[in-house]
């Protein structure tokens, strides 16, 4: 395996991209090309720990399962640029990084058609919006690519914020608001702001057909961020058509990541309770990037044998 890291912008060097890039068999036959993900942590967009459970250990689980994995280090908010709003440094980050993968694609060994975004938290309402927004002009304009350089093939998104007018609306003053509410003005530029602001930055807001196959996972034991918006996101999906699964764990609180115990990671046997959301999202994606699924197979199997 090569371990790259990639500075996205000029004269920042906290915006990152760590790439874990599988090394192809010298005799494998066919295709080379392999699918990739980009990794996307949480931290509130006040930080943002690539090497904490939501960081490296997911990429690394995908790049043992032969993925071309990456995670970004985004825009925080005490790390925006000078001049420039929170949102939508983020969203640019993530449009960079779609763009740098696809640039050095043959390079590195990746599929274009199937690279993935997974994200957890706040790294997962960025996502949301992403996957949510890509067609929308923004990311082209800012970034000077055409809009289908920006879509995931798919995304895995994992306990995160998706509709701020819902949240908002849960409270009648900004006293009673929770701390990681209160924390969103300055992305939102108002301690409570407008319809308009909340509907811009809600994935929620902006879903349609366009966006591309979705799995959420949550657990309904999170104090932090209630699993009502994985289930709210996922009906919109629904209303919309888009390919999308929901998995709700009874045990599993927030920012479970990879499902590993923080203090004593390698004990197997003390595994967060939502650690099986990791092989249950490999499947959906194996079922969205490769369709011929076992059922598909032995249908056509069993048209062939008599029905020809």
């Amino acid at each position: 395996m090569k371990l790259k890291n990639i500075e996205l912008w000029k004269d920042r060097h906290d915006v990152m991209l760590t790439a874990f890039l599988g090394v192809n068999d010298s005799m494998a036959q066919g295709n080379k090309k392999r699918p990739a993900v980009i990794v996307v942590p949480g931290g509130a967009y006040y930080n943002c720990d690539t090497a904490g459970l939501e960081g490296d250990p997911v990429a690394l689980s995908f790049a043992a399962d032969g993925y071309q994995a990456f995670t970004l280090r985004y825009s925080t908010v005490p790390r925006t640029p000078e001049g420039k709003k929170a949102f939508p440094s983020q969203l640019l980050d993530l449009g960079k990084a779609m763009l740098m993968i696809r640039e050095k694609a043959d390079e590195w060994d990746v599929d274009t058609d199937r690279i993935c975004v997974a994200g957890f938290s706040a790294g997962a309402h960025l996502t949301a919006l992403y996957s949510s927004m890509w067609q929308e002009g923004l990311l082209s304009e800012e970034l000077g690519a055409p809009a289908e350089d920006f879509r995931p093939a798919a995304v895995m998104l994992l306990y995160g914020y998706y509709d701020y007018r819902t949240a908002y609306g849960k409270y009648s003053a900004p006293e009673e608001f929770p701390p990681l509410l209160k924390m969103q003005a300055p992305l939102l530029g108002a301690e409570v702001p407008d319809e308009e602001t909340m509907d811009r930055w809600s994935p929620y807001r902006h879903v349609t057909a366009s966006m591309p196959p979705a799995f959420l996972a949550a657990a309904m034991d999170d104090r932090l961020i209630s699993p009502e918006n994985s289930l709210m996101l996922a009906a919109r999906l629904h209303q919309e058509n888009v390919p999308c699964e929901l998995h709700i764990f009874r045990r599993g609180g927030h920012a479970f990541g990879a499902g590993l115990n923080m203090d004593q990671p390698y004990r197997r046997d003390k595994r967060r309770g939502a650690a099986d959301w990791l092989p249950l999202a490999k499947e959906f994606l194996n079922g969205v990037l490769y369709p011929e699924t076992a059922e598909e197979r032995e249908r056509d199997v069993f048209a062939e044998r008599y029905n020809g």
